[in-house]
């Protein structure tokens, strides 16, 4: 949250010159700074503006991150020919969540595309006009879920094809039974749980994950 666009970056690089892994510091690190953002804005520690600089700077790392390392998981996610769909919906405040199960997707070996505060309408066309494998949508707390039901509903009653609807975020940590209220085809904690219960195929034997959809 520093007024310095290089401290957060300077941060980083000293953790990596202990021995901290790259793996680490997005698997761990980045989720609990998230989390610890959360926490600050709820105890009224930081304001809005901090909260928000910080976790646009977290996701910030995750785009990098992605563009890095394209050609690697493009090679790596062709051959299984199987695309996916993270939406964030308009009425969600929190991607950072998006963005860790993004990455955790992508290293199991599928293509993630990322659908960030488009209408329901072009998300219908979207999921009609490519075919997903499945379509994630982050549910990032229980004031969301009304408007998530609406959404997959709207969904499932205009697209021309529509895949496996899986829901995740702290909604579905804080209420497992969520997935029946939306309408989604499953609500899941993990990365691996997501790609388990729609049947797709992984190149991650096992998989360490510390985020959620």
């Amino acid at each position: 949250m520093s007024d310095s666009e290089s401290s957060y970056r300077a941060a980083i690089a000293s953790l990596m010159a202990t021995g901290v892994s790259s793996e680490e510091i997005f698997q761990s690190y980045i989720p609990a700074v998230s989390a610890y953002l959360g926490e600050l804005w709820v105890s009224d520690r930081a304001s809005f503006v901090d909260v928000t600089v910080g976790a646009s700077r977290l996701q910030g790392l995750f785009r990098d991150k992605g563009g890095q390392a394209s050609a690697q998981w493009s090679d790596r996610s062709i051959p299984l020919g199987q695309s996916v769909l993270m939406v964030v919906p308009q009425y969600e405040q929190h991607a950072l969540g998006a963005f860790v199960a993004a990455d955790n997707l992508r290293q199991h070996g599928l293509w993630v595309h990322m659908a960030i505060g488009l209408t329901r309408e072009e998300l219908a066309e979207l999921s009609g006009t490519r075919r997903f494998a499945m379509i994630g949508i982050s549910v990032a707390t229980r004031n969301s879920v009304e408007k998530t039901i609406e959404l997959i509903d709207y969904l499932r009653s205009n697209a021309n094809y529509m895949p496996p609807i899986v829901i995740g975020g702290r909604a579905v940590e804080a209420d497992p039974k969520v997935v029946s209220k939306t309408g989604a085809d499953h609500a899941v904690r993990t990365a691996r749980e997501a790609i388990e219960k729609c049947g797709l195929s992984s190149v991650a034997e096992a998989l360490p994950f510390s985020g959620a959809i």
